[in-house]
């Protein structure tokens, strides 16, 4: 960027990208996919669980794109401490999910550490690039406005709880076919469903059916790459998606995934969205490594004594700053989220797959770095997801 673009930009309102019509119409233009589903089966050896991938169609591809993605976004000065992870993954790493990694780079044809990698991209997505240009899952003030994500849980009449979930990633065009939905299953039965890309082992978001549902949000732009990789190499802090997944497997109950999602040692900073089955139950959980601030359902907000956030007791709209502080200048997507929650929605009396859907992909909830946008509901069970992008892919949904 020159000098002269540069000051051009600072003349720009940075929050102005909202009211851009050029960014609307892109946004709009992009198409629904829907994504691979595949199925993953918990009984079998960690070591063996994603063998399967192997001989699946649609990843011939992986191995080169993934090397390029990551040798054009990672940093040489990162590769040391990574290294070391990869010799050490039982100690960064639930031991059964460190000897998963070793079955997807070996079903893949990657190496150990450009799975590790993958696994460590909410760590380490701020480092070697400016943060518009790629995985902009934080704040970015730029002219073209920030990459964020948005969360919804929201309490319906008939006692059921949805989620909406949208992530703003600019994830990397060739990357886009790897985003799945997968089915993990334990004796014949499915135990939980999870939205990832191909390489990681924990979970985006996802929803155990009978139980519960959460997503993850980015915090402080995922926090210092160089503090993550020490916290999770020297402290034993745990990657957020992999905290994800192992509430999804192993809790049966809301009450019980929260509190562990709340206690879990992380290795950076994240806001946690969950959701139950009965009446009233759902949060926001805004984790730093060691604490966590808990805003639920039909409760004040504890830490906003100013009331820069009021939301109705019936719903909860979360995006990437935390929920007792003002928006900042460049970017206000809370305000009309929690518009178009109440207008959809029609004041919490119509809470439904399609009203929350309406809401996620209305503008600026869903803008021009949205790039998957789920739906679910734990106690119907039902889960929809779709990757957005201009390319006409072979997948394209009516």
């Amino acid at each position: 960027m020159t000098v002269a673009t540069a000051f051009l930009v600072l003349l720009v309102p940075v929050g102005a990208w909202i009211e851009n019509e050029e960014l609307r119409l892109s946004t709009a233009a992009k198409m629904p996919r829907s994504v691979q589903r595949l199925q993953l089966n918990l009984d079998l050896e960690p070591r063996r669980r994603w063998d399967f991938l192997s001989h699946e169609s649609g990843f011939e591809s992986y191995h080169s794109q993934v090397t390029q993605y990551l040798e054009k976004y990672i940093p040489a000065y990162l590769l040391p401490l990574v290294d070391h992870i990869s010799k050490h993954m039982e100690s960064a790493y639930y031991t059964d999910y460190a000897q998963e990694m070793e079955s997807l780079a070996s079903a893949l044809n990657v190496s150990l550490g450009e799975i590790v990698l993958v696994n460590l991209v909410y760590q380490v997505e701020q480092i070697g690039t400016a943060c518009y240009k790629v995985n902009t899952t934080g704040p970015c003030p730029h002219e073209n406005g920030p990459g964020l994500c948005s969360g919804l849980v929201a309490d319906a009449k008939d006692g059921s709880v949805w989620q909406g979930r949208n992530l703003d990633w600019d994830l990397d065009k060739a990357l886009l076919p790897f985003v799945v939905e997968v089915d993990y299953i334990s004796k014949g039965q499915s135990v939980f469903r999870g939205v990832q890309v191909v390489g990681m082992i924990g979970v985006l978001h996802g929803m155990a059916m009978g139980k519960f549902s959460g997503q993850i949000n980015a915090r402080d732009r995922g926090g210092s790459a160089v503090e993550n990789l020490l916290e999770e190499l020297l402290l034993g802090g745990k990657t957020p998606t992999h905290v994800l997944r192992r509430a999804l497997e192993q809790h049966s109950n809301y009450s019980d995934a929260e509190q562990f999602l709340q206690a879990e040692r992380l290795a950076n900073p994240v806001y946690f969205i969950i959701s139950g089955v009965q009446h009233g139950e759902g949060a926001i959980l805004t984790r730093q490594r060691r604490s966590c601030d808990a805003w639920r359902l039909y409760e004040a907000n504890p830490k906003d004594s100013k009331e820069v956030n009021p939301q109705p007791g019936w719903f909860r709209l979360q995006t990437n700053y935390d929920p007792w502080e003002a928006v900042p200048k460049y970017d206000n997507r809370r305000e009309p989220g929690v518009r178009n929650t109440e207008k959809f929605c029609n004041g919490g009396a119509n809470v439904t797959e399609k009203t929350v859907m309406t809401v996620m992909t209305a503008w600026p909830t869903k803008n021009h770095h949205t790039d998957i946008t789920s739906v679910m509901c734990a106690r119907t069970g039902q889960m929809k997801t779709v990757v957005w992008a201009h390319e006409n892919f072979s997948q394209i949904l009516v």
